[in-house]
């Protein structure tokens, strides 16, 4: 079974807006090298819940939907809160694009 992200551009970058975008219940992201530059990612706290519970998630090929484009990437980072283990960021890092 594989694994699909609905992911939107984050325009808004900042320690404030990072927390306007979690009181959207989002999650900020990033995704490393395309074009060999990384794009500022937002994802649902619905697609956040796909990853939450996923055994070797380091290990696993993820799919990631970003303007009607399909990406294969693989994760490089999660950052957990400390006491609650929710996730507060992610890192992506691109391999291919499959259309």
């Amino acid at each position: 079974m594989e694994t699909i992200l609905n992911v939107n551009i984050r325009n808004l970058i900042g320690t404030n807006n990072i927390n306007k975008l979690k009181n959207q219940n989002k999650c900020p992201a990033i995704l490393y090298s395309i074009e060999n530059k990384s794009v500022p990612i937002e994802l649902d706290e619905k697609e956040i819940f796909k990853l939450k519970f996923m055994k070797n998630i380091y290990l696993k090929k993820i799919f990631i939907i970003l303007n009607k484009k399909k990406y294969l990437v693989k994760i490089k980072e999660i950052q957990r809160h400390v006491f609650k283990n929710n996730i507060l960021h992610i890192d992506f890092l691109f391999i291919k694009q499959i259309y």
